[in-house]
């Protein structure tokens, strides 16, 4: 019995090594160990981490199957180049001609704002990168996998909403004080602390006398987390029968994002973004707090980081988008 065994090593080895030297010297053509498919779910998320549960399968080729055989696995998972998550298993035992390898890596929640800033100076634009790296050790002979790297893009387009040349009217008591022309906005430079929104409207005066806007305050939420909220805009006057721009200037506090991101995995990667702006004017002695209807809205979108069903294949398209879900502009 120990000799069948050191028998079944000595042959292995030698096999093993006449494939590495015949396939060096383009002497044999073999199939080497390969994955052949990777398989994502999100697992359990706390307010700390978020576990990505991966599943690897990997391909013997059978002239390879010979004795025991043990990999070395290790995943990666980069956002827009960030490491995300990273694992490392070894000496796993390999048994047939297709096995299966389970890791569990985690995510630091505290990442994620460095992606969400790359994601917004990217034009809304995120890279998926899943990077799988399997070595079989056969007889004590470590032979590397097939390379295997799979991308994917994530997009989204949240300000949307805000481009466009609709009339809208802002009223009080029954009173049309502002007649706003279009609205614009466009995303700031965002960094690590903070993403900021820079959103204007131009705005016509329909009334005999100047309306004073003294200020405009903002309120961000995603999910109902707050994620930022403050004073928008200096005072502006606009004069009767004239045409203003009054611009703002929206703060999303990216500390927060942390805590959103659990909301949004936990709701099946899609998030209800809602911008509030509200303005206070001044008119006949009276001060109006009024809803700026036409820069305030409501965006949903998903971001399927992972894939639809969690799972990309040796076969499969390299690259996949997914967009903004659904709009919902309100005061239109």
């Amino acid at each position: 019995m120990a000799f069948d065994s050191r028998l079944s090593r000595v042959v292995a080895v030698v096999v093993v090594v006449l494939l590495l030297a015949g396939t060096a010297y383009g002497l044999v053509a073999v199939d080497r160990p390969r994955v052949e498919a990777v398989d994502n779910d999100w697992g359990t998320v706390t307010q700390e981490w978020t576990e990505v549960e991966t599943r690897i399968q990997v391909a013997n080729p059978a002239l390879l199957r010979v004795g025991d055989a043990v990999a070395d696995v290790e995943y990666t998972l980069s956002l827009n180049g960030i490491g995300m998550a990273h694992e490392r298993t070894r000496s796993v035992d390999l048994s047939g001609e297709r096995d299966v390898v389970h890791l569990s890596t985690r995510v630091d929640n505290d990442d994620i704002p460095e992606w969400w800033a790359s994601h917004v100076e990217r034009n809304e634009t995120t890279t998926v990168r899943v990077d799988p790296t399997v070595a079989v050790e056969y007889a004590g002979v470590r032979v590397p996998a097939e390379s295997w790297t799979r991308t994917r893009t994530v997009e989204t387009d949240l300000l949307e909403p805000l481009r466009t040349g609709e009339n809208r009217r802002i009223t009080a008591s029954n009173r049309t004080l502002l007649i706003v022309n279009d609205t614009d906005a466009r995303w700031g430079n965002a960094t690590v602390e903070r993403t900021p929104i820079h959103a204007s409207a131009t705005v016509t005066n329909p009334t005999p006398v100047a309306v004073p806007v003294t200020d405009i305050e903002y309120t961000i939420r995603m999910n109902g987390i707050v994620v930022g909220n403050g004073t928008a805009a200096e005072p502006t006057v606009v004069p009767p029968g004239e045409t203003r721009t009054l611009e703002t200037r929206a703060v999303i506090d990216n500390s927060r994002l942390d805590e959103w991101w659990v909301t949004h995995l936990r709701n099946d990667e899609t998030t209800r973004m809602t911008v509030d702006f509200y303005a206070t004017v001044e008119l006949f002695g009276n001060r109006y707090r009024l809803p700026l209807e036409s820069l305030s809205y409501e965006r949903t979108f998903h971001t399927d980081i992972l894939g639809s069903d969690g799972s990309t294949t040796n076969d499969a398209g390299a690259d996949r988008r997914v967009q903004a879900a659904q709009t919902t502009a309100r005061g239109r």
